[in-house]
């Protein structure tokens, strides 16, 4: 696990649909397992020592993480309170495993968020499979995330923060989570680096979960420039224009054309 922001080299960014073929990729590994495990080490990095933690879970695979890391957290004693805003016969397979392991880990498991202040929040109440405003259950668990954020709690969210498009960045309802900190897992994802990701997504980690890309068909959506791709290799005492490459700019819609002006003279 390792903080992305500021990126210090350029990393690969992937979307919706290439997560889901990397994570299938990769399938018979343990994946919500690590993923629990790496949300629960981060939240234990950020609780303050005292007070509860409210794990809040969805109804996908991100409230699975969830489930995971509520049982590591609660298996080294801290008070946590867990919320499973869905049907538990209606999870996906991997999240009902985990749902299944926490109830033998006698981990109580609640309808409803807590009524108390807690002292951190774990948003994992949605992810990948966002598409649409949250309604229900779920947007009551995202008015009460703003409620307690409102109040200072710190907000961890697990790959993106609830209510933000993987790939895009664009923030669906009004209640979107407004994070702290967000770890995203086994890939980045841009949404949290355009449109409003920066504005929802706090700090950034990152956990590959003990797996490469490499080799997998869908290659990266877009690149993340790192601060080594600001710094290039010290330039011939010789060098001119003509021998440095060129600048493609790509902008200038209605109203926006400063923004190129600015890069293309920044090139000259």
């Amino acid at each position: 696990m390792r903080a992305i922001h500021p990126p210090l080299e350029c990393l690969p960014l992937y979307g919706a649909a290439s997560s889901r073929a990397i994570e299938q990729h990769h399938a018979h590994l343990p994946l919500m397992e690590r993923a629990g495990l790496a949300v629960a080490k981060l939240a234990l990095a950020l609780w303050p020592g005292a007070g509860s933690i409210w794990v809040a879970c969805g109804p996908g695979n991100n409230g699975g993480d969830g489930l995971v890391a509520a049982r590591w957290l609660a298996a080294h004693g801290l008070p946590v309170h867990v919320s499973l805003s869905a049907d538990a016969g209606t999870l996906p397979p991997d999240a009902a495993a985990a749902h299944a392991r926490a109830l033998a880990a006698e981990l109580a498991i609640h309808a409803e968020p807590p009524e108390a202040v807690p002292a951190l929040i774990v948003d994992a109440l949605m992810g990948l499979g966002l598409s649409r405003p949250p309604t229900g259950a779920v947007a009551a668990s995202l008015h009460r995330v703003a409620n307690f954020a409102a109040q200072g709690v710190r907000v961890l969210a697990v790959d993106l923060p609830s209510g933000l498009m993987a790939d895009t960045g664009t923030a669906l309802g009004e209640h979107t989570v407004r994070a702290d900190h967000t770890l995203s897992l086994l890939t980045l994802k841009p949404g949290l680096f355009t449109g409003a990701g920066r504005a929802h997504a706090g700090q950034v980690w990152f956990d590959d979960l003990g797996v490469s890309t490499h080799g997998v068909e869908h290659p990266a959506d877009a690149e993340l420039l790192g601060d080594d791709a600001l710094h290039p290799a010290p330039r011939d005492a010789t060098a001119h224009k003509g021998s440095q490459g060129s600048v493609r700019v790509v902008g200038g819609a209605a109203g926006m054309e400063g923004a190129a002006r600015l890069a293309a003279r920044a090139a000259l």
